[in-house]
């Protein structure tokens, strides 16, 4: 087992479907490690199918973080996720573990390991009505590290703006690893269409039909993530089975290229193509007197 030096973190990211869970377990099982969840959907409560958490078969045994954070339509941001991530991040380390954070959503990940300090000022209702046009006009720089699809980041951030305040880089405590699994499109499209094919099927409808029993609205749950919309649609019959796979494949595969474009923009990432060459960068990294490969 990998020594590992005592604040350290691994950050695994990369476009969905692309086997990030596997190699995170592998690592942990190298590390000692615990997983940390940074992806926005898997941290919903009562949501499996679609979302695609883990199994228990799929970690291992090894402990993962994160998953229930939030009630569906429950307001999340990368800010939340940080502050919670970092509480679960000493608990690991004081047991002597390492954690490796894990997901889809890299602004979170971004924000936990590389976040800003957008200061204390309460966000006014006039602020709010700022829009993200209007923080990148007055600040670019602020507005190319805010989620913009989030409106109270988006206000916070353009209040600072007008007051002439920005947003400060938090230093972080703690050494970091920022691996981004490297895989070829056409594997990554074929896993994508595999992966869409198994969501079309009983435990899909089962979880709509428990998600309207429990008083959701079909708006709401179409919401959740990709696959809940075409499965509603399967399960009501204005889609056939083969209809709503093609449907959650292409919705799937435009989301996976706007990852790979996102994260291709990312600083300090290191692409590997395997859990062998992960393990060997991570070791390198991480072990207290780092020695040669025999």
């Amino acid at each position: 087992m990998i020594e590992p030096v005592r604040r350290a973190v691994v950050a695994i990211m990369g476009p969905t479907a692309s086997g990030k869970t596997a190699l995170a377990v592998e690592l942990a099982l190298a590390l000692g490690g615990e997983l940390v969840n940074a992806d926005s959907r898997q941290a919903i409560a009562g949501v499996e199918v679609a979302v695609c958490k883990p199994t228990e078969e799929e970690l291992m045994g090894v402990p993962c973080h994160g998953l229930d954070w939030r009630r569906i339509g429950e307001p999340y941001s990368a800010a939340v996720f940080a502050h919670r991530a970092q509480e679960v991040m000493e608990a690991i380390w004081s047991r002597g573990k390492v954690p490796l954070v894990v997901g889809g959503t890299g602004l979170y990940i971004r924000g936990l390991l590389s976040g800003f300090d957008f200061g204390r000022l309460p966000a006014s209702a006039a602020m709010r009505s700022g829009s993200s046009a209007a923080l990148s006009e007055l600040a670019p720089q602020v507005a190319a590290a805010v989620d913009l699809r989030n409106p109270r980041r988006v206000a916070r951030a353009l209040e600072l703006a007008r007051a002439g305040r920005r947003p400060v880089a938090v230093r972080p405590r703690w050494d970091a690893v920022r691996l981004a699994v490297q895989i070829e499109r056409e594997d990554l499209r074929a896993r994508i269409d595999a992966r869409s094919r198994r969501l079309v099927d009983r435990p899909l409808a089962e979880e709509i039909s428990r998600l309207r029993r429990q008083g959701l609205s079909d708006e709401v749950i179409s919401g959740i993530a990709i696959g809940y919309r075409e499965g509603l649609d399967w399960v009501d019959g204005r889609l056939s089975g083969v209809e709503a796979v093609h449907a959650i494949s292409a919705r799937t595969w435009r989301y996976a290229r706007s990852q790979l474009t996102w994260l291709r923009s990312e600083p300090e990432l290191t692409w590997v193509p395997s859990a062998a060459a992960a393990k060997e960068l991570v070791s390198l990294v991480l072990r207290r007197d780092p020695v040669a490969a025999p």
